[in-house]
Parts: C-alpha cells; sequence; structure tokens
C-alpha cells in the first residue's frame, strides 16, 4: 500500500506558523502505521513545497530542510517523478475538472489525481477538501 502526500501536509509540517501544524506532525505520525505502506510525494509536490515555503516564509533554511526532507529521506518519503503517460492524463483530469470557481483544481491536483490513477496509490494525506469526492482521504 502506499499513500500519496500533499504538499499542504509538508508545508504545514515544516512551517510552524501554518494553521495546520499540529495537525500535519499527528497525520503523518499515522502514517508511519504499517496499513498505510510507503509515503511518496512527486516532483510537482516537491515543486508545490519549495514554492510554497518560499512564498510564505522567506526563509531559505527551511526551503533546504524541506528539499533535503523529499528528495534525500527515503525514510520520511519516497520521490517518485511525473511521467509523460500521467501528464498527459492530467492535462484531460485538468480539462474536464478545472470549472472556476465551482471546481478550482490546479494541474498539480490533477497531477497528483492521475498519479494515483496510473500507479494504484491507495490514499491521498491532505488537507485539500476539493479531493474528497475523487480519492480515498488520509
Amino acid at each position: 500500500m502506499t499513500v500519496l502526500v500533499d504538499s499542504n501536509i509538508i508545508i504545514a509540517l515544516l512551517n510552524t506558523r501554518d494553521k495546520n501544524h499540529s495537525k500535519a506532525r499527528v497525520i503523518l505520525q499515522e502514517l508511519r502505521e504499517p496499513e498505510y505502506g510507503m509515503r511518496i510525494a512527486t516532483d510537482y509536490v516537491l515543486d508545490e513545497v519549495l514554492t510554497t515555503l518560499w512564498m510564505h516564509t522567506h526563509r531559505k533554511d527551511i526551503v533546504v530542510k524541506a528539499y533535503d526532507l523529499i528528495r534525500h529521506t527515503p525514510e520520511f518519503i519516497r520521490l517518485e517523478h511525473t511521467t509523460p503517460a500521467v501528464l498527459d492524463l492530467a492535462w484531460e483530469k485538468w480539462e474536464q475538472l478545472a470549472k472556476w470557481p465551482e471546481k478550482p483544481h490546479s494541474f498539480t491536483d490533477c497531477c497528483i489525481l492521475s498519479f494515483i490513477d496510473k500507479n494504484d496509490v491507495e490514499y491521498l494525506a491532505t488537507f485539500d477538501s476539493d479531493f474528497q469526492a475523487l480519492v480515498t482521504l488520509v
């Protein structure tokens, strides 16, 4: 089993001023349970984490910590790359789902959904309720 960890969980974990910081710590502790299996993130999640942390904290040390955590700490999370097949499916999903303001799914959100579909990922750990009807959330 696997769980894809969305950027907002990692951002909240590393940004102590984030309103979901405590919840992120609890969720990530829960994800250590065997029932969830491997924790993964995609390169698009990595990009979103680094960009958001930089924009919200203006602290290079936190951005570096996030990069090291996602890129070089496989016991925390395994980084997976978005393939052309995932991108093509993401584009199809985006064309179907991106209807502002009713369904404000970003292309990154569609990449997450497509990665889950193409790789048989069982769970998504996120604070984003827009995913609720689309995948099994943690």
